[in-house]
């Protein structure tokens, strides 16, 4: 099986339980289920590849492909319960497209926007692609012990900016100023940053996965370029002291 083969394969298998999702939101007359498991797709068309990627023969299972898919579970159980404003700002397009088209009851341009999406979350996660199919020497170099590091890093960021998240409906302001949030005005945005960037860092281990570096970059720019402006107008808009705020904590560590 060829690399496009292998791709092909799995972006049809995501493109399924995104059908899967959809529907079953549409039965329930709800966007929930679908936003609360959106990234689930990409969990099982991951292990759904490491599945086919031994009954084929491609090559043998190694402990970078392990490190990757076990990485990728974690963060996808996680995001079951977390990500709801910011899976919200991301599909919001597609799902406003979506009801119009359910609407009209266009099964053509229906099955259109849901391949769109599943291509957009195929190459956001082509780090994780890219090592379920040829994953290198079975071995861990010092590569992929920095990738793990700042994996773990991001996704420790993430809970504790979260958790602090949280704590809010117990106070009275709506700006937290300490811990992660007193240097940057979107820690848990970082967080997530640091956890693709760590998995890259692993991918460019496997062999022939220079590719998923657009997957990467894709990434970057929809989390700085497109959710976190729409995250500050957003607070702007509804807290007067989100402002105050502003003007002394930088957006992204000591960049303004």
């Amino acid at each position: 099986m060829s690399n496009i083969e292998f791709l092909t394969s799995l972006y049809f298998i995501n493109t399924l339980v995104l059908i899967g999702l959809i529907s079953r939101s549409i039965i329930k007359k709800s966007p929930r289920f679908f936003l609360k498991f959106f990234f689930i797709s990409i969990l099982a068309c991951t292990l759904i590849g490491s599945a086919l990627k031994g009954f084929m023969g491609i090559s043998e299972f190694s402990n970078r492909q392990i490190l990757a898919n076990t990485m990728l579970f974690i963060w996808c159980i996680k995001s079951i319960s977390s990500y709801r404003s910011i899976k919200v700002i991301l599909l919001s397009n597609f799902l406003e497209a979506l009801r119009g088209e359910i609407a009209s009851k266009n099964i053509f341009r229906i099955f259109r926007l849901i391949l769109k999406i599943s291509l957009f979350q195929f190459i956001c996660f082509s780090s994780f692609i890219s090592t379920n199919y040829l994953s290198g020497a079975s071995h861990l170099n010092y590569l992929d012990l920095l990738g793990l590091v700042i994996c773990l890093l991001g996704i420790t960021l993430e809970l504790i900016s979260e958790k602090q998240l949280r704590s809010l409906s117990f106070k009275k302001t709506r700006v937290i100023s300490t811990g992660p949030w007193a240097v940057s005005r979107h820690p848990n945005l970082i967080g997530i940053f640091m956890f693709f960037l760590g998995m890259q860092i692993i991918a460019f281990s496997a062999i022939s996965s220079l590719w998923s570096i657009f997957g990467f970059l894709l990434i970057a720019f929809i989390l700085f370029q497109n959710i976190l402006p729409k995250i500050e107008k957003n607070l702007l808009s509804k807290f007067t002291e989100y402002k105050t705020y502003s003007e002394t904590v930088p957006k992204i560590f000591y960049f303004k």
